[in-house]
């Protein structure tokens, strides 16, 4: 897999801000093996590792391929939500307008 961002601009290019603050009374997660961030979730941690560092071991590389699939998988459900969520917007909107013209 390749760590090019899209739209061809490398990573030393893109802003990758993963959540990193941990609240007080709440222990990290996971911490970065590099540079010691602590991270709320383990995947934030991976996919910080991978964007952030060179030379990963085959283990991280393989938590980082994992950590962008999941992430591309929950922004498909986001959007599969979204668009369920306007296409009730526009039903009711119609229905709407049917009622209102015909009265």
């Amino acid at each position: 897999m390749s760590r090019e961002v899209s739209h061809g601009m490398s990573r030393e290019e893109s802003v990758v801000v993963p959540e990193t603050a941990v609240p007080d009374g709440e222990t990290a997660a996971a911490t970065c093996p590099y540079c010691d961030r602590p991270f709320r979730h383990k995947r934030l941690r991976d996919l910080h590792v991978g964007d952030a560092h060179e030379g990963l071991r085959d283990g991280e590389t393989a938590a980082y391929e994992a950590a962008v699939e999941a992430e591309a998988e929950d922004l498909f459900v986001y959007h599969l939500k979204v668009a369920g969520a306007l296409g009730v917007v526009f039903t009711a909107l119609f229905l709407l307008a049917v009622v209102g013209f015909s009265l």
